[in-house]
């Protein structure tokens, strides 16, 4: 089994926290401390929220691709639910799926911080 992470995902996720949790500092920094949102203070307090939002939501989303030839269900469905344990991911029993769809969600707070 192989585990690569080939495209720009990594450097995506880490903008998309990175921006929003500026932002969102930024805007709270201004109001709590009565500054306007162009000023010094405010604007380091974001690029340091920034910077660990950004951070957080790179380690605690990543994106990894796993390749695998699959040389039978069984046999597949056996070697990928170890690596996607390790990841944070949980089979789910739905009955109104068909018997060969298998689905893996994230558990608690992770699925719902997850994109």
């Amino acid at each position: 089994m192989t585990a690569s992470n080939p495209g720009p995902e990594n450097s995506l996720t880490f903008l998309y926290y990175f921006g929003t949790s500026t932002l969102i500092t930024l805007g709270l920094a201004s109001v709590v401390l009565k500054l306007s949102p162009m000023s010094a203070i405010p604007n380091q307090l974001g690029l340091a929220m920034g910077l660990v939002g950004g951070c957080l939501g790179l380690y605690f989303n990543r994106s990894i691709t796993l390749k695998q030839p699959i040389k039978g269900h069984k046999v597949f469905l056996n070697q990928i639910s170890q690596p996607l344990a390790e990841l944070g991911f949980t089979q789910v029993d739905d009955d109104s799926l068909a018997a060969d769809i298998v689905m893996y969600s994230r558990s608690k707070l992770r699925g719902l911080l997850s994109g």
